[in-house]
């Protein structure tokens, strides 16, 4: 999983998962991350895109400051990361923004139909240079075998001839046909009526793996010929551009896109779904089907299921739909900011980030990951006169759901465990990986259990910790570079607010607390927001002293672990009562080089802050 940390940091963090996505820790290209620094080594921080070939290989890239693309690639799942930036240097050149990677790579017994002869996996990555004849510029298609060196992928206009030509389809989510090797992108282009069209261009490889699409210049069109894109939807009353136009395919190569309509009319902004099969070389598209109302009480969650026939042709017939609750709460309060880099000027806040993700496990599982901003957080003193002109509030809590009943997208049904709230949940032990990926485990930061507890009375909540082995904390932390003491973290968002309950272990003392989550804001060129949250210590705003204790057995193991047990008196953290839901439980174990209340912009903006060792997430305890 990958995300930018915003063009003022110009990083991004790029995460890894060992205990099936319950946990992400940040992966570094360099030395292991630390204390001091935890994410990845800069140029980057704008928007990020991941892919995959089939034996694990992962492919990055990442925006720098509007100009050009850090790359990444790694062969062993994280443990050791390559990068470069494309083009190199950055310099002289027109731009680059809205990057999208497309990998070939068909599996084995795969009929090909493709005229490219090289070694597989072949890399494509697409972005907007900023240049061309098409609104937003034009899109610029490169190749690469390593996903780091990547040349000129365009065989219709060479590199270096002076003509403005590049593909129509900038902005538009990419796919890539296994047995034909062809690239599909899809983009809104608007007619002189105000109206817009939404048109499918293809790409096809050569023996070289260079693209020829259908919009190719020709003697009457020499920056290229709309006239031969295929037509997916006409007339639509707003742009299909404005949340991005998403491409996919199924096993059975039918082409999906799906679309959002930009408008100032609620009745118009709605989201849309089209599909073609393989059989009609994509040409002939399904009427677009509405899957969105505009509901506030169902929050516009849906489903789509296209009929096929048993070739897994689509038949044309009216697709079901089904409006599915997929957050718990709110993910986001009050007003959405659509302006880009123009959000620094607007009250429209951009926290959201530009689009939320749909992927399926491998028993088809729907899996959802968005930026959850519902607690509404702000630095305090840091919003210009609180107005949210410059500073916008809510932390974006990056959050993953996951289908656990009904029909998945493999048409069998699917299982897994509920939202039904519980009174803790167990983690598996040697987890506590550093670093993340190919580390050793460490016992002091291993968390194996989380719990939780209300008195008879209503004044206390007890809060549990189980942790493999924490007789040496002095030594667990000289495990971890740069590490001055441990802090094991237990997080719950009550309402539309996070609280969080806590204990620290530096010098050999121990101490216990609770309260308020509390942020640090950075800025980036489209608004100042939450990047950091904290769990400030007593003495500093939101932190309460409160009582505790940790008891170890003489002999720690994983099935016999030390427990942090923390009593927090309820009236610090909201004052839940018997029936109050505490949503998203979650317990971190995170190594400091200072206290996380006197943690200064400065700081967060160099990343240092405490870097995560384990965790287990999440569960709701009522």
């Amino acid at each position: 999983m990958s995300g930018p940390t915003g063009t003022g940091t110009q990083r991004s963090m790029w995460l890894g998962s060992i205990d099936g996505g319950r946990t992400f820790r940040p992966i570094s290209p360099g030395p292991p991350p630390s204390a001091l620094s935890g994410t990845i080594d800069p140029p980057g921080g704008g928007d990020t895109d991941l892919n995959f070939a089939r034996d694990g290989r992962q492919y990055f890239a990442d925006l720098y400051a509007l100009t050009c693309l850090r790359v990444a690639a790694t062969n062993n799942g994280g443990a050791s990361v390559d990068q470069d930036v494309y083009p190199g240097g950055c310099a002289g050149l027109p731009g680059a923004d809205r990057q999208w990677l497309a990998v070939y790579d068909p599996p084995p017994g795969t009929p090909q139909e493709s005229a490219y002869t090289g070694p597989t996996p072949l890399v494509y990555l697409e972005f907007n240079n900023l240049v061309g004849p098409w609104p937003d510029g034009g899109a610029q298609w490169t190749k690469s075998l390593d996903g780091l060196t990547y040349t000129h992928a365009l065989s219709d206009v060479p590199p270096g001839t002076g003509a403005v030509y590049s593909p129509f389809g900038v902005d538009g989510y990419p796919v890539i046909d296994q047995q034909t090797g062809k690239v599909f992108q899809a983009a809104g282009l608007g007619n002189g009526d105000g109206t817009f069209d939404l048109l499918l261009n293809i790409g096809t490889p050569n023996a070289t793996g260079d693209l020829s699409f259908l919009d190719a210049p020709d003697a009457d069109h020499p920056n290229g010929n709309a006239d031969n894109l295929i037509h997916i939807a006409d007339g639509l009353p707003g742009s299909p551009d404005v949340l991005f136009t998403v491409l996919s395919m199924d096993t059975a190569r039918n082409l999906f896109v799906t679309w959002a309509i930009g408008s100032s009319t609620p009745s118009r902004r709605q989201v849309f779904v089209s599909g073609a099969s393989a059989a009609t070389g994509w040409t002939n598209w399904t009427a677009p089907v509405r899957v969105s109302d505009g509901s506030t009480a169902t929050g516009d969650a849906a489903q789509v299921v296209y009929p096929t026939d048993k070739t897994g042709s689509i038949t044309g017939a009216k697709p079901s739909v089904a409006l599915v609750k997929v957050s718990p709460h709110p993910m986001h309060y009050d007003d959405i900011c659509l302006q880009g880099s123009g959000c620094i000027t607007s009250q429209g806040n951009r926290n959201l980030a530009d689009f939320f993700q749909v992927n399926i496990d491998r028993t088809g599982a729907a899996e959802v990951v968005y930026d959850d901003t519902s607690n509404g957080l702000v630095q305090p003193g840091f919003t210009p006169d609180d107005q949210q002109l410059v500073d916008h509030a809510g932390a974006g809590v990056v959050t993953i759901v996951r289908q656990s009943s009904g029909i998945g997208l493999f048409g069998a049904l699917v299982s897994g465990s509920t939202s039904a709230p519980v009174s803790g949940m167990a983690d598996p032990s040697d987890d506590a990986l550093y670093p993340v990926i190919g580390g050793a485990n460490v016992a002091g930061m291993d968390i194996v259990g989380s719990s939780m507890s209300l008195s008879k009375d209503r004044k206390t909540l007890s809060v549990t910790t189980k942790v493999v082995d924490l007789t040496d904390p002095l030594g667990t932390a000289a495990e971890i570079a740069g590490a001055s003491s441990l802090q094991f973290v237990t997080r719950w968002q009550m309402g539309n607010t996070l609280f969080f309950a806590a204990m620290q272990t530096s010098a050999g003392q121990s101490n216990f607390y609770a309260g308020r989550t509390q942020s640090v804001d950075l800025c980036s060129v489209s608004a100042c927001f939450p990047h950091v949250l904290t769990y400030p210590e007593p003495g500093f705003a939101g932190g309460s002293q409160e009582t505790g204790s940790l008891s170890c057995p003489s002999a720690p193991s994983a099935t016999n672990p030390c427990v942090i047990a923390v009593r927090v008196r309820t009236a610090d953290v909201g004052g839940p009562g018997a029936g109050s839901l505490l949503e998203e439980v979650g317990s971190y174990a995170f190594a400091a080089s200072h206290p996380q209340g006197a943690t200064t912009n400065a700081q967060a903006e160099a990343d240092n802050v405490p870097l995560e060792i384990d965790g287990v997430c999440c569960y709701n305890f009522r």
